[in-house]
């Protein structure tokens, strides 16, 4: 299950439900599993989550997370996911926010996520990923491992740039990290 980065402005505003970060992802998928210990607080994080139906924003408690921790109601449960429907997760990791993942059923997953209007080489994604895995301070050692050096470098970074896979500080772009998912910088 490939995870895909959204720009905030692809998702609708009745879908957000009220978050005002910046950080949206999609999983396109099946099935959802939620932990039994979906809502409660545990070292500073929380998960939770929600269903939501597509056309019109309406959301409902997708897990029992107002049920006591010892509750025999609080169960994992599995969603099967049809089409119109999204679930919805909000993560808290000690104390940061994550952001909302949205996981949607494959015939909704056209409509939502965005579209790759162009080809990049096998060196392009490369160094994407580099860009995306690596501090800035390591990525100078793993280009040259790479045999990608000097002008050549310079030329590929800045034809990423122009093509909005990264930004004018050179560090990547959602649009970059959705091209360069799943590809290995080692």
């Amino acid at each position: 299950m490939n995870t895909i980065h959204l720009e905030p402005s692809q998702v609708p505003v009745y879908l957000k439900a009220g978050y005002t970060g910046k950080t949206f992802r999609a999983r396109v998928c099946e099935i959802v599993t939620i932990p039994a210990e979906a809502g409660l607080w545990s070292g500073g994080s929380r998960e939770t989550y929600q269903a939501i139906e597509l056309a019109t924003g309406r959301a409902v408690p997708a897990s029992d997370d107002m049920s006591s921790p010892f509750s025999d109601n609080r169960k994992e449960c599995t969603i099967a996911l049809r089409s119109g429907f999204a679930v919805v997760a909000s993560v808290m990791f000690q104390g940061k926010d994550l952001g909302l993942t949205f996981y949607v059923h494959p015939d909704d997953a056209t409509k939502l996520l965005p579209a790759s209007t162009d080809e990049l080489t096998d060196t392009e994604k490369k160094v994407l990923a580099v860009i995306r895995g690596l501090k800035s301070s390591y990525r100078a050692e793993q280009f040259n491992r790479l045999g990608i050096q000097g002008a050549e470098l310079e030329a590929i970074k800045a034809s990423l740039a122009k093509r909005d896979y990264l930004n004018k500080a050179g560090a990547i772009t959602v649009k970059g990290r959705n091209a360069s998912s799943g590809v290995n910088p080692y």
